[in-house]
């Protein structure tokens, strides 16, 4: 008994009587099996439960979190007298129909899947959700004014995760590309892709409200898919050059004019006025 009290870091026990050294010993072994009331075998059925719960619990956390950090930064507080001046800058038109023929895809459930089907009209993305509802498209141009912010970026994982050890190839190389322009350029003018901007030769700069992104097309075929709130490597002249061009929009919005605030900023940083 006194060697059990002195492992538990008692001290100075021979001064103690039997009876109060048996008291203390009682008192330390209650402790000891209160303390093991609650415990789970790591091998049992229960304990498996707990982990799968935590694993799950940690995941949705991750997951929140990498959404929150992909949402629109603040925006930019606008002067009102600037308004007017930023809407001379948009051009409200009609798209396409096809691209009108939205089903509210938005927040039905997760993109769980994608699959690319090669048929004697060209070859189709399938996109999959939780809820076994599926959508084809033949462009992500149609897939981001449909998709809403969160799903364009489970769509990037998706996609991501499917090419993970299959080579890509026609429309889906060309879907993980334009995905990985969007989430991972770098901030560097160094890459290939975006040199000679002073070449590039514009036919329409889109913006997407649903997703959030605007889009760029030039004369060789090539679409620039980019987030509003994200600065891109474009350089100040071709930011001037699209401006003039002016940005297709279908409504005017809030984000839209925001978006054009920023590249007046970012092209008047070292200038003038565009």
């Amino acid at each position: 008994m006194m060697s059990f009290l002195k492992g538990q870091g008692y001290k100075n026990l021979q001064k103690l009587k039997y009876p109060q050294m048996k008291e203390l010993y009682d008192k330390v072994q209650a402790s000891i099996k209160d303390s093991f009331k609650d415990f789970i075998p790591m091998d049992s059925e229960k304990e498996r439960e707990t982990l799968k719960e935590r694993e799950a619990k940690r995941l949705l956390r991750k997951r929140k979190a990498t959404i929150s950090e992909e949402q629109p930064s603040k925006k930019p507080k606008l002067r009102t007298e600037t308004i007017d001046e930023l809407r001379n800058y948009l051009r409200v038109v009609d798209f396409e129909k096809s691209v009108h023929d939205k089903e509210s895809l938005e927040g039905i459930s997760m993109i769980t899947e994608l699959q690319v089907i090669d048929s004697p009209d060209g070859e189709y993305l399938i996109i999959h959700r939780e809820n076994n509802h599926f959508r084809a498209f033949d462009t992500l141009w149609e897939i981001l004014h449909v998709l809403d912010r969160q799903d364009l970026y489970h769509l990037y994982r998706v996609v991501d995760d499917y090419y993970e050890h299959i080579p890509p190839t026609g429309l889906g190389l060309m879907l993980l590309g334009d995905l990985n322009i969007i989430w991972e350029t770098a901030e560097s003018s160094d890459d290939d892709f975006w040199k000679d901007q002073e070449e590039w030769e514009i036919i329409r700069w889109r913006f997407h409200e649903s997703s959030g992104v605007h889009t760029l097309e030039i004369e060789d075929g090539t679409m620039i898919h980019m987030l509003a709130e994200r600065r891109y490597p474009l350089s100040r002249e071709l930011m001037i050059r699209m401006l003039e061009h002016g940005m297709e929009v279908e409504d005017e919005s809030e984000t839209a004019i925001t978006l054009i605030h920023l590249f007046i900023l970012w092209t008047t940083a070292n200038g003038d006025n565009p």
